[in-house]
C-alpha cells in the first residue's frame, strides 16, 4: 500500500485515477504492484486532490467520521489495513473513531497530514505545501459559492513568534504578574526581617505590623499575581503547541 513511487510521483495521498477525467495538475499514471494511481506535475496538486477528495466526502457523501472516510478511502475488499488505517486517523486527528471530525481548518490539517503519514511513512510533504493546498481549495469553494471558512486559516501558527499577538499579550501578562508578586512579597519580606532583628516590645510590635502589611487584601492580590503569571504562561504555551503541531 505504502511505496516510494506514490512520492516520486507527487500522490502522496495515494489516489487511483478517476474513472472519468483527471484531477487537476495530473500529468498520468504510474503502475505499482498495488495497481495504478495518479502521477500529479508537483506534491501541491497531489495533496490539492486529496482535500478535494475529503471536501466530497463530507459534502456529497456525508461521510465525517475517520471510520466512514477511511471505510471508502482505503477498503479491507482491497487488501487495505482498513481498521488499522481507520484507529491511526482517529488518533491523529484527536477524535474518537466513529465521532464526526470537526468541518475546520485544523481539523482538516490534521486529517490530510494523517493521511499522508499512513500512506507514505513519512512526513513527506512541507507544512507551506498543505497550507498552499488548503488555499486551493478555499478558493474553489468561494467560487462555486459555497462557504471557504473550513479551509481558510484563522492564524497562521507558523509566522514568526516575534510577530505573534499571543506571544506578546502571554508575556506580557506574565511579566504583570512577576513584578507584581515580588513587590508584594518583597514587602512582607522586608517586615518579616525587620521583626525577626529586633527584640522585646519593638520586636512585638514588628511582628504586629505584619499583619497590618499581609492583610488579606495583599494576599488576594499576591494570588492574583500569581494567576497572572499562570494564565500568561498559559497563553504563551498554547501558541507554542499551535506552531510544534503544525510542523508534524
Amino acid at each position: 500500500m505504502t511505496t516510494p513511487s506514490i512520492v516520486a510521483a507527487n500522490n502522496p495521498c495515494a489516489l487511483r485515477p478517476l474513472g472519468r477525467g483527471r484531477w487537476k495538475g495530473q500529468t498520468g499514471t504510474i503502475q505499482t504492484k498495488g495497481g495504478a494511481y495518479c502521477a500529479f506535475s508537483s506534491a501541491l496538486w497531489g495533496v490539492r486532490a486529496g482535500l478535494r477528495n475529503l471536501a466530497t466526502y463530507r459534502r456529497v457523501h456525508g461521510l465525517v467520521t475517520p471510520a466512514q472516510i477511511i471505510g471508502r478511502w482505503a477498503p479491507a475488499a482491497d487488501n487495505n489495513p482498513e481498521t488499522a488505517y481507520a484507529k491511526f486517523i482517529a488518533r491523529r486527528v484527536g477524535v474518537p473513531l466513529n465521532a464526526p471530525i470537526p468541518d475546520d481548518y485544523e481539523h482538516h490539517r490534521r486529517l490530510i497530514c494523517a493521511i499522508i503519514r499512513f500512506e507514505t511513512g513519512s512526513h513527506s510533504v512541507s507544512p507551506d505545501v498543505i497550507a498552499q493546498a488548503m488555499a486551493l481549495i478555499a478558493e474553489e469553494e468561494r467560487a462555486a459559492g459555497r462557504d471557504p471558512s473550513a479551509w481558510e486559516a484563522s492564524d497562521d501558527p507558523m509566522k514568526p513568534l516575534t510577530r505573534s499577538k499571543e506571544i506578546a499579550v502571554g508575556g506580557g501578562a506574565a511579566s504583570v504578574g512577576v513584578g507584581g508578586a515580588i513587590y508584594y512579597g518583597r514587602e512582607a519580606v522586608d517586615v518579616a526581617r525587620e521583626a525577626v532583628g529586633v527584640g522585646g516590645k519593638a520586636a512585638s510590635a514588628a511582628r504586629d505590623s505584619i499583619g497590618s502589611v499581609c492583610t488579606t487584601a495583599d494576599i488576594a492580590a499576591i494570588g492574583s499575581f500569581a494567576l497572572l503569571i499562570l494564565f500568561g504562561l498559559a497563553i504563551v504555551g498554547n501558541r507554542l503547541w499551535a506552531r510544534w503541531r503544525a510542523r508534524r
